[in-house]
């Protein structure tokens, strides 16, 4: 009769051999030595042992390159966009938390990620990228209507990407030219304005019939499904165009330093917090660091994020 212990090390092995994630993370999370998510845990490993089968990579008894291996796939995401550092970070730590788990079991003896340098942290006050690339991707984008649409809400807006992703055609008013985020009307610039409205017309509307106002308010303003698939599009222009990739938080950021006319025009419902967020968004841009804002949680947090409607922090984050 097969021990348990090590009928279990052969599934747990089998599991991460098959990339049957499920199972292996499901087996070692029910025992509470792999803490955290399931379905996160899975999507941090996945890209790694997708690789891993694809290169014939043991993971269990890494050959001698395995840390230049793994910092190589740590920079693509699965669907070839640039995986963000903060992204690459949660991978790595997963990663080690399954190998402690396997150790604690008795799966493998030693640390394969012993020595292993994990990638620096995604930092709030890197520099931004120059007003005039930002300004050329909006140029590149203007065949792409939600695009284009997209990355003028980020830029003059600050809008932050979950709330972009959901937001509904209800909330953007044609005659005001303004865009409800969460309890603020916020006027958009008039370029803003033209590609929004360019955008509106595409999903239906018309304002010579009233009716369409009420028929595509339910629809959602963007076609893109997760941050992953709006962060694939602006690859695809910034390749074509050969710009530099701009990850969506970069040109959030860049609103604070570029176009900050007033707290509505940028989400924000405490003028006070809006002018000291905008003073270290500034300060940042010219390499002077200003004391970051205090008592109102991250720097670049808008209205949507403080009533909890905005951008969440995640194991992942795809921006």
């Amino acid at each position: 009769m097969v021990h348990p212990a090590d009928e279990q090390a052969r599934t747990l092995t089998h599991a991460l051999h098959t990339g049957d994630l499920d199972t292996l993370v499901s087996t070692l999370h029910a025992q509470g030595i792999l803490a955290g998510r399931p379905a996160q845990l899975i999507s941090n490993l996945r890209p790694i042992v997708t690789a891993a089968q694809r290169d014939y990579v043991s993971l269990l008894r890494p050959p001698a390159d395995f840390h230049a291996w793994l910092s190589e796939v740590l920079l693509i995401n699965a669907d070839g966009t640039p995986a963000k550092p903060n992204t690459r970070t949660s991978r790595v730590l997963t990663l080690r938390a399954l190998y402690r788990a396997l150790r604690h079991l008795g799966v493998i003896q030693g640390d394969p990620l012993l020595d292993f340098h994990s990638p620096a942290p995604e930092r709030r006050t890197d520099p931004l990228p120059p007003r005039e690339t930002l300004a050329a991707l909006v140029h590149a984008a203007r065949s792409d209507a939600a695009l284009h649409a997209a990355l003028l809400l980020l830029w003059h807006h600050a809008v932050p990407v979950a709330s972009l992703l959901r937001i509904k055609w209800a909330a953007f008013n044609p005659q005001g030219r303004t865009l409800l985020r969460g309890d603020v009307v916020s006027p958009l610039t008039p370029e803003a304005a033209t590609a929004v409205e360019r955008l509106h017309h595409r999903a239906g509307y018309n304002p010579l019939f009233d009716g369409t106002l009420e028929t595509v308010a339910a629809l959602r303003i963007f076609p893109y499904d997760s941050q992953d698939a709006l962060r694939l599009r602006i690859l695809q222009v910034t390749r074509h165009a050969e710009l530099p990739f701009i990850p969506p938080g970069a040109l959030r950021r860049a609103a604070l330093r570029d176009h900050a006319q007033s707290a509505t025009h940028l989400g924000y419902l405490n003028r006070t917090h809006y002018d000291r967020v905008v003073q270290f968004a500034q300060a940042v841009a010219h390499h002077d660091p200003a004391p970051a804002p205090s008592g109102h949680g991250p720097a670049f947090k808008s209205a949507e994020q403080q009533r909890g409607t905005g951008d969440r922090p995640t194991d992942v984050e795809h921006s």
